[in-house]
C-alpha cells in the first residue's frame, strides 16, 4: 500500500510541476493568436472633441502594432457611465477596451451614487495617453476680458452665470466647480454630451463660462468666438502666451488635470494587457503621433500598463474631500 501510495504522490506531483511549467505557455497562448477579429474601443465623448482624436490616434497606431484592427465607437453620455457598462458587458478577452479618463476611472464616483460599476475593480489598465492642459474661456458678449472681470460679477450677481461641462462629474466641471470654491463665486452648472456641444452653447450664447481643454477651445479663440481668461495649468502655453496661468492670479493647485488612458475589463490575460501595452509604447514613439499630440496642445503620458490604475487610486485619495465638498451627485 505505501508503494502504491509513493507512486500515486510522485505522480500527482509531476503531474502539478508539468502544469505550472504550462501556465506560461499558455498565458503567451493567449496573446499569441490575438487579435484574430477587430478591436473595439469605447469612447465616451463624442465624435470630433479631443478625446475622440487621441482615441481615434492610439486605435490606429496600437492596431497596426498588434496587427489587427481597433475600431472606435462612440457610447456619449451619462458622464461615461454608458460607455463604461458597455465595455463591462464583454468578454475579458481583450476585443473590447474603453478610452478611460479621469471622469470614468475618478470623478464619477463623487458624481454618481451608487456608481454601477468599481473603476479599480472591474477595470484593469493598458496603459496612459496623455494630459491636458484646461482654459476657462467666455462669451465675447459678457464683456469679461480678464478672471477679475468674471469674479466681480459673479460676486456681485450670484447664480446669473451658467457654465457648461461635457457632462456631470465630467473634468470640464470639475475644472470650473474648483476654481468657483477658491474664489468664492457661484455659477450655474448646465452639462451637456460632451465638449463640442458645451463649447457652442458657449459660443451661442446659452451658457457663458466654459473650461474646455486647450485643444477644444484653440480654434474658436483664434476665431474669436470665445475669450480665454485663465489658463488652468502649471504655467502659460506657447500657444496663448497672453493668457496668464491660474498660480500667476494667485490660484493655486492647478494641474494637468485631464488625464487619459486605455484600460479593459479586469481578468483579461495579462499577455494580452502587455501586448497593448507595447502597443501603446509605439503610438508614443511615433513621430506622427507626437506632432498630432503638440497640434493638439496634448501633453504626451507614457507609462507601464499598471500605471493607470496607480493613478486612479492616488488621484480619488488627493481629489475625494473636496469632490465629497462640492457634492457633485446632488447637482
Amino acid at each position: 500500500m505505501k508503494k502504491h501510495f509513493c507512486i500515486a504522490k510522485i505522480v500527482a506531483s509531476v503531474w502539478t510541476v508539468g502544469l505550472l511549467a504550462q501556465t506560461p505557455v499558455m498565458a503567451q497562448d493567449a496573446a499569441s493568436g490575438y487579435p484574430n477579429r477587430p478591436v473595439r474601443l469605447i469612447v465616451s465623448q463624442q465624435a470630433g472633441g479631443s478625446s475622440d482624436t487621441v482615441a481615434r490616434l492610439w486605435a490606429e497606431h496600437a492596431g497596426k502594432a498588434i496587427g489587427g484592427s481597433i475600431v472606435v465607437e462612440n457610447k456619449p453620455g451619462a458622464g461615461g457611465i454608458i460607455a463604461a457598462q458597455q465595455a463591462l458587458s464583454q468578454p475579458a478577452d481583450g476585443y473590447t477596451l474603453m478610452f478611460g479618463g479621469v471622469s470614468q476611472m475618478v470623478l464619477n464616483k463623487f458624481t454618481y451614487k451608487p456608481l454601477p460599476y468599481d473603476p479599480e475593480k472591474d477595470f484593469t489598465g493598458v496603459g496612459m495617453l496623455t494630459t491636458v492642459p484646461f482654459v476657462l474661456v467666455v462669451n465675447p458678449e459678457t464683456g469679461f476680458k480678464s478672471l477679475d472681470d468674471l469674479v466681480k460679477y459673479a460676486k456681485a450677481h450670484p447664480d446669473k452665470l451658467n457654465f457648461a461641462s461635457a457632462g456631470l462629474g465630467n473634468s470640464t466641471q470639475l475644472a470650473v466647480e474648483l476654481l468657483q470654491k477658491k474664489l468664492g463665486v457661484s455659477m450655474v452648472h448646465v452639462p451637456f454630451k460632451g465638449e463640442p456641444d458645451g463649447v457652442m452653447a458657449t459660443i451661442g450664447g446659452q451658457t457663458q463660462v466654459m473650461a474646455p481643454v486647450v485643444g477644444t477651445a484653440l480654434p474658436h479663440i483664434k476665431a474669436k468666438k470665445v475669450v480665454p481668461l485663465v489658463v488652468l495649468a502649471p504655467k502659460r502655453l506657447a500657444e496663448l502666451p497672453d493668457v496668464p496661468a491660474a498660480n500667476e492670479l494667485g490660484v493655486k493647485d492647478f494641474d494637468y488635470m485631464g488625464w487619459s488612458g486605455i484600460v479593459t475589463k479586469a481578468g483579461t490575460p495579462a499577455a494580452i494587457v502587455n501586448k497593448l501595452n507595447e502597443a501603446t509604447k509605439a503610438f508614443h514613439n511615433s513621430p506622427e503621433v507626437q506632432e498630432k499630440l503638440r497640434a493638439m496642445m496634448v501633453i504626451p503620458m507614457a507609462g507601464a500598463a499598471s500605471q493607470v490604475m496607480e493613478v486612479t487610486k492616488r488621484d480619488t485619495a488627493a481629489w475625494g474631500p473636496t469632490l465629497n465638498s462640492l457634492n457633485l451627485s446632488s447637482k
